[in-house]
């Protein structure tokens, strides 16, 4: 049996999965998976993102911090050796100017004290020097957090997403109108 994937997450896919694409309200049962992996110590990452997230005091925030001894990693001698190395050879990893993606570094260092590499799990895409560029550089494996999503093999059905398909009628109903638009789509 293969090893389970660990993941470092960053707080661009925290901030990106929460606010914008899996907004708990309807997409509670991502959290909850989340939640697990955390639980199951698969799912990490460093203080530095919690410090970070703290700059804006809001439901993501009391979430996390209510998960702060399963979730966030301290900053040991480990990361703090991978982190000078990472800062070496990629200063500008950190935006000094604009006081931005200050936990990067971080959250970078902690993916590459772990053997085999966590996966870095990020929304920020590639640039000048970027969570992208930098882990393509280190050989650290990254992905979106819709990646993380799809190499766990989620599958998330109607009536776990929302509230108001819970009825198994209507979960019938929407699974017999979704497949005669399909074939009504094929047709034309």
């Amino acid at each position: 049996m293969a090893d389970l994937a660990i993941y470092s997450i960053d707080s661009s896919a925290l901030i990106h999965g929460w606010r914008r694409v899996y907004r708990p309200k309807n997409f509670r049962i991502v959290w909850e998976h989340l939640e697990a992996l955390a639980d199951k110590g698969r799912l990490r990452s460093s203080v530095e993102v919690l410090n970070e997230l703290q700059k804006k005091e809001d439901e993501l925030l009391a979430w996390c911090k209510e998960r702060k001894e399963k979730l966030f990693i301290e900053i040991d001698d480990d990361i703090q050796m991978h982190l000078t190395r990472i800062m070496g050879n990629h200063p500008r990893l950190v935006d000094t100017v604009k006081g931005r993606s200050s936990a990067d570094p971080f959250v970078i260092a902690l993916a590459a004290t772990t053997r085999p590499n966590m996966i870095v799990v990020t929304e920020e895409y590639e640039g000048k020097t970027r969570i992208p560029d930098v882990c393509t550089a280190e050989k650290i494996e990254y992905c979106r957090l819709a990646d993380l999503i799809e190499r766990e093999n989620w599958k998330f059905g109607w009536c776990e997403l929302t509230p108001a398909m819970n009825s198994c009628a209507t979960c019938r109903l929407n699974s017999m109108l979704w497949e005669r638009c399909g074939a009504m789509a094929f047709i034309l």
